[in-house]
């Protein structure tokens, strides 16, 4: 007997050692960014230190920010702002500007301005100049963002004034770069030709990355001017540049302007192969974009999901030492021996039973959660399915109505009464300039191509000849599932016509003489 009690107190002690092991082995996780700053949040708590709190969550937010994680970043700059407990006006100024360039990147430039003047009442009574130019600096791209260009120049030259004062020499040329945009806004392309060159000039004599943006706006500004020459000279220097820093995003915009100012000079083969590279890099960035977000979500999963294993570690040790101490004292008390012993075995097999159970409730719940975010995904691709036909009938209601009215007014031009035949027939042909409009052809694809991301490229890419517009906008139609009678009020023609349009479509399509061009559109 005396030997079976040495067996299980040897037993426990080596579980509470490797307990211990398993612990120092989670540990190992802690050189992650977030775990550092999750670290610091929990011992801040703890000690229910205010100050280093708002510091941490600071931290927090930047961190988010940089991901891109908006919702939690604005969580934690709020957070910051409340344990703020010093009422340090150097630390809201900061944050709220902070603050405000995540809402200026969510076009809610209201907020975005509301927080700004808050954190310019803290900085002008306080004279934090830097953060007082800093802040002149958003509010001009707020105004500019909402088209008001003399405001936005106001509050831009405010803040071009302050960095001058301070000898800020990045701050200067950032705003000199923001003048220049607005200037080009207002198609005063020699002034902003000029404020873009000075940008240009104090990031280059810095070996600043900013520099190739500053190029990029250069070229803009040729382009625009005409001179389609210097414009891609400028933007091949920008490109170069951009590979140079390996900044995707310049690069992206360089094959942009690229393709625009080869397209505006006639060489189409050149505007089609920026083109093509840049909508090639355009998807590459999206699908990096979210891999990065998807990592740092990633990562403060994996985290929070490390720190509960030695949370939970840390309860098995402390619960191995209590069965310890628990058999020394049976040891002495011999006669409580077998009950006790009966007593700790059922326990144990009854912990196992809770954490199989609890495993399995857990993956039920991660089971369920992922049921729900599909279903949600597909509801959403519904709503936008559905709304993508209602704009599609309501193209053709509206062709409908401007045609009958335009028939109504040319009936009405020809009775010969004073002046009113001539002022009916001017206001027939603004209706049917009207009717020939594209903006709401745009409005579609845009809508089309969010629901259907692959459809038109897969569909050049098997098409036997090069699809016209017109025809490319009927496999639209038809993918939509949309009627002859319908497809023919949307495109303002007969039905008979949709019936050829259809008879010349399968021709350039690799369709048998027994294939529904309607299903061919829909496995697409």
């Amino acid at each position: 007997m005396l030997r079976y009690f040495f067996f299980i107190i040897v037993f426990l002690a080596t579980s509470g050692l490797q307990a211990q092991q398993d612990k120092e082995r989670f540990l190992i996780f802690e050189d992650s960014v977030f775990y550092v700053y999750k670290s610091r949040l929990d011992s801040a708590k703890k000690r229910q230190d205010e100050k280093e709190l708002s510091l941490t969550h600071l931290d927090l937010a930047r961190f988010y920010k940089q991901s891109q994680i908006y919702t939690e970043a604005v969580t934690h700059y709020n957070a910051a702002l409340t344990k703020n407990v010093n009422h340090s006006s150097q630390f809201a100024a900061t944050v709220k500007n902070e603050l405000a360039e995540i809402y200026i990147a969510l076009s809610n430039y209201t907020k975005a301005a509301e927080l700004l003047n808050s954190s310019l009442g803290y900085s002008e009574k306080q004279h934090f100049l830097q953060l007082q130019a800093k802040s002149y600096q958003l509010l001009g791209t707020c105004w500019e963002k909402q088209e008001q260009p003399e405001k936005a120049l106001t509050f831009q030259q405010r803040s071009l004034q302050i960095y001058r004062d301070l000898k800020d020499v990045h701050g200067e040329a950032a705003v000199l770069e923001n003048i220049g945009s607005i200037y080009e806004d207002l198609e005063d392309y020699d002034k902003a030709y000029s404020y873009f060159e000075k940008a240009f000039s104090y990031f280059k004599n810095a070996g600043n990355e900013a520099q190739v943006n500053a190029l990029n706006n250069l070229a803009d500004v040729y382009r625009k001017k005409g001179n389609y020459a210097q414009a891609i000279a400028k933007t091949q220097e920008a490109l170069a540049l951009a590979e140079t820093y390996k900044n995707a995003h310049q690069v992206e915009s360089a094959y942009k302007d690229l393709a625009k100012a080869y397209a505006l000079s006639q060489d189409f083969e050149q505007a089609h192969h920026y083109a093509l590279a840049y909508q090639d890099l355009v998807e590459k960035q999206f699908y990096s974009q979210n891999f990065n977000q998807l990592n740092a979500l990633q990562t403060v999963y994996d985290t929070k999901e490390k720190q509960a294993k030695i949370d939970l570690l840390e309860a098995k040790n402390k619960t191995a030492q209590i069965k310890f101490v628990g058999l020394l004292l049976l040891i002495i008390v011999l006669i409580a021996t077998a009950v006790l012993l009966f007593y700790v075995q059922k326990r144990k097999r009854q912990a196992r039973l809770d954490v199989e159970l609890y495993k399995q409730r857990a993956l039920e719940a991660e089971l369920e959660t992922k049921a729900a975010h599909e279903q949600n995904l597909q509801n959403q691709i519904q709503l936008k399915t559905a709304a993508l036909s209602k704009y599609s009938l309501s193209l053709a209601q509206k062709n409908k109505l401007l045609e009958e009215v335009s028939g109504t007014l040319q009936k009405l031009s020809t009775r010969k009464r004073m002046d009113i035949p001539t002022k009916l027939h001017e206001l027939s042909n603004d209706l049917n300039v009207h009717l020939q409009e594209e903006d709401e052809w745009d409005q579609f694809m845009s809508l089309f191509d969010e629901i259907h991301p692959d459809f038109t490229k897969k569909l050049n890419q098997i098409a036997l000849q090069k699809l016209t517009a017109t025809e490319l906008r009927l496999c639209l139609l038809l993918r939509l599932g949309l009627s002859s009678k319908e497809i023919a009020s949307v495109l303002r023609i007969t039905p008979d016509s949709v019936r050829v349009a259809r008879y010349r479509l399968r021709k350039k399509l690799p369709l048998e003489s027994q294939d529904e061009l309607v299903n061919f559109m829909l496995k697409l």
